[in-house]
């Protein structure tokens, strides 16, 4: 009998959150649409060639091209050389760069997915 309880209570707090922040769901941006400034990522020179990978970014473009609220949908990383662990700075490097792109001015704000890859000897 608790579950249900849970459940509303999770879908109210959900359906709360989007009511809040006014945004409600975002369309898609309609074309596939490319940067017309696109920054590449700068990683710390202690950080260059541990890694290789790519992580794809999703992030709202508004109606004068600009970036927000980029986030990571997922990554993958492999270590290049003889690196280990967890790739440290290379997430934030990514969000930061992307942050800086510039697209086309849009009709209306839309979301948009881009995959950037970080290569051995990139940055």
């Amino acid at each position: 009998m608790k579950l249900p309880r849970i459940l509303i209570a999770l879908a109210l707090v959900c359906y709360s959150a989007v009511a809040v922040s006014g945004q409600g769901v975002v369309p898609a941006c309609k074309d596939h649409l490319s940067p017309i400034h696109k920054v590449a990522p700068k990683l710390p020179p202690r950080l260059h060639n541990e890694f290789e990978g790519k992580a794809v970014v999703s992030y709202l473009v508004d109606i004068n091209g600009s970036v927000q609220s980029p986030t990571i949908v997922s990554a993958e990383w492999h270590p290049a050389g003889r690196s280990s662990g967890q790739p440290v700075g290379y997430i934030e490097a990514i969000l930061e760069a992307v942050a800086q792109w510039q697209f086309a001015p849009q009709a209306q704000t839309c979301r948009n997915q881009t995959p950037v890859e970080i290569i051995f000897g990139d940055s």
